[in-house]
C-alpha cells in the first residue's frame, strides 16, 4: 500500500495539489478531523462502516453545513440466485432494490440531490478494467511472490463477475445533502 501512496502523492504533486493533498492509513470508522467538510465521498466502500445507514450516519459527522455526500452502493437489479450470493459471499438481503435503497436513504434524513445508475456498459467496462489491470500487473511482475496469487485472484473475480453476478448487482451513485430537519 506505501507504493500506492506513493503513486497518489506523486501524482498530486504534477497536478498542484500536492500541498492539499492528505493520505491516511486507518481504519476508516475511526477517522476523526478536525473541521466538516463540503464533501464526503464513499464510493463502493460502504462495507468499511457496516452498511449504507452506518456509512450515511459516520458521513454526516464529518459534513460542513451546507455540504453534500457522493455515495455509491450496490443494489438488486433483478432476486440474487444463488451463483450470485456465493460469489459475493452475499445474503440476499445485503443489498435492497434500487427503490427500496433510496426510500431508505430518504427515510434517514437525506435528499437526493442527483443519482446516476450504472449502466450495464458502464459496469463492464470497470470491471474488465479492474480484472484487466490487476491481470497485466501480475504479467509483467513475474518475479514479484505474489505475482502467481495476484494473477488467480484476478481470475476468479472475472469468472465470478461473468458468472455470477453481472446484470443481477447493480450500482447507483448518488449525491445526497441533510434533509431540512
Amino acid at each position: 500500500m506505501d507504493a500506492g501512496f506513493a503513486r497518489a502523492r506523486e501524482a498530486a504533486a504534477r497536478m498542484g495539489a500536492g500541498d492539499r493533498l492528505v493520505l491516511h492509513r486507518q481504519d476508516a470508522s475511526a477517522y476523526t478531523a478536525s473541521a466538516p467538510f463540503d464533501v464526503v465521498l464513499s464510493v463502493g466502500a460502504t462495507h468499511a462502516f457496516g452498511g449504507l445507514l452506518p456509512t450515511l450516519a459516520a458521513a454526516r459527522a464529518h459534513l460542513a453545513p451546507g455540504g453534500c455526500v457522493i455515495v455509491g452502493e450496490g443494489f438488486w437489479e433483478r432476486p440474487p440466485g444463488t451463483a450470485t450470493l456465493d460469489v459475493l459471499e452475499a445474503a440476499p438481503d445485503d443489498y435492497d432494490d434500487l427503490a427500496t435503497t433510496v426510500d431508505r436513504v430518504v427515510a434517514d434524513g437525506w435528499v437526493p440531490v442527483h443519482g446516476h445508475v450504472s449502466t450495464p456498459e458502464e459496469w463492464n467496462d470497470f470491471e474488465w478494467a479492474w480484472s484487466g489491470a490487476t491481470a497485466q500487473w501480475a504479467l509483467d511482475h513475474p518475479e514479484d511472490p505474489v505475482s502467481a496469487d495476484v494473477l488467480e485472484a484476478a481470475a476468479e473475480h472475472r469468472t465470478g463477475w461473468l458468472n455470477g453476478y453481472r446484470g443481477t448487482l447493480g450500482f447507483v451513485t448518488l449525491v445526497l445533502r441533510p434533509a431540512p430537519r
